[in-house]
């Protein structure tokens, strides 16, 4: 096997585990997968040329939120970030749990 292959095979498993965590496991933990996990230590990331700050995943799809510089917050596809990036999302989310759960009718 390629390094690449090895290394897209690592980020199925990342991607595949920050999923399960924010979609299944909360769902079970909580009976609700209508919301957001919101990061403890929200870090900043660059996606083409701008800068973004990843708050958050939504637990309803799965998906990693953003914060932009003017303070609107939008989705974003795993593929964009970083190896490190998403090493660093994984490990706070899946591994230490670093997170909060705020139901979509709680947040403002």
């Amino acid at each position: 096997m390629e390094d690449h292959q090895i290394l897209q095979k690592e980020r199925d498993i990342l991607h595949k585990n920050l999923v399960h965590e924010s979609c299944h496991m909360n769902l079970l933990r909580t009976g609700n997968s209508d919301g957001v996990l919101q990061l403890h230590r929200p870090f900043y990331i660059r996606v083409r040329e701008e800068i973004l700050q990843l708050v958050g995943i939504d637990c309803e799809i799965g998906y990693p939120i953003v914060e932009t510089y003017v303070g609107n917050f939008k989705k974003i596809r795993y593929s964009n970030l970083s190896m490190d990036e998403l090493v660093t999302l994984h490990n706070d989310v899946v591994m230490n749990r670093l997170y909060t759960f705020t139901p979509s009718n709680q947040l403002v």
